[in-house]
This record gives structure tokens, sequence and C-alpha cells, in this order.
């Protein structure tokens, strides 16, 4: 019989086959395993060198946070970074192969869609305006290339994504958002 690991966060509960953890039978349960080890996927990093400015620069990194500081007028409300696992670098390019057919969708707090991000190659996505257009809280649902989707459980009012869905994850999220 196969085992699987069970990841609950931010972005509610999946199942994750390919994560299974096996546990040495002397290992103390108490014992904290530390980090997960940090990858990159698409083996290419954003650098201001290579990546320049725009919608596909710095990938991973809170980009409200960094916006708010240096181009407030650009630091829309929701914004943020899908990615291929759950733990890539910041920096690092997704390099998504059909980011057409990935959403990711804001929903209000009776879980209505009320707005629909469509990330860009290098997995980046962001709404046009400053302030959200409806009530927060909300939570969010990433909808997959071929349909699956994954719900985020605890509602949020912060819509800098990656300022919780860091390498390791912060505030509960499981690392970063991942396709389902």
């Amino acid at each position: 019989m196969g085992t699987a690991l069970l990841l609950c966060g931010a972005l509610g509960c999946s199942v994750e086959p390919e994560m299974a953890v096996t546990v040495d039978a002397g290992m103390d349960a108490g014992v904290d395993p530390g980090p997960a080890p940090t990858t990159c996927a698409s083996g290419s990093v954003w650098t201001e060198a290579s990546g320049g400015t725009g919608a596909s620069m710095a990938p991973g990194y809170a980009c409200r946070n960094c916006h708010l500081r240096q181009a407030p007028s650009l630091a829309y409300f929701f914004m943020g970074t899908v990615f291929p696992t759950l733990h890539e670098a910041d920096g690092c390019d997704a390099r998504l192969a059909e980011p057409s057919k990935v959403k990711v969708e804001i929903l209000d707090a009776e879980g209505q869609v009320r707005l629909t991000l469509v990330p860009n190659s290098a997995g980046n996505f962001l709404s046009t305006t400053l302030q959200p257009s409806f009530p927060l809280p909300y939570r969010a649902r990433l909808v997959g290339p071929d349909g699956t989707s994954r719900t985020m459980v605890t509602p949020q009012n912060n819509g800098d994504c990656n300022s919780c869905h860091t390498e390791q994850g912060t505030q509960n999220a499981p690392g970063r958002i991942a396709l389902p």
C-alpha cells in the first residue's frame, strides 16, 4: 500500500502522493524535520539584469509590498505567483506550460467568484485595481490547466499573496501557490 502526504494550509488540503514522507520507526515524532528542499523546476532565475521590469519581474517575491515602496501607482491589490511545485526559490521563473489555461479565482465571503486572474509565463498574476471592488475577506481558488482546483480555506484580507506563499510558507500557507 502506498503512502501519501495530506497538505493543509491557506489553499486548503490536498493529497500529494509524490511528496509522501516515510517516518523511521525510531524517529521522535516531535522532531521538526526542518525546511523542505527548495527547488527551481525551470532552472531559470529572474534577475534585474536578465528580466528587467514589467509583469514578468521577480516571481515569488512579495509583489505588492515592493510596489507600495517603489511604485505605489502599480501596487495592485491582488498580486502573486503560481508555481509548478510548493517550494520554488524566490526569483525562479515558473515557466508555466499553459499559463492561459491557469486561473486564480478570487472569491468573496459568500464563495462567489468576483475576479479571475490569469498568470503570465513567469507565473505572475495581478489585478488592475489598487483596492478590491468588493468587501473583504476573500478566499482564492487556483484552477489548473486540466480543470482541477484547490481552494484556500482561511479567509484573507491581504492581497499580497507571496507575502504568505513563500518558499517554505508563512502564516499557515503550505509554501508557494502551486498548481493542483
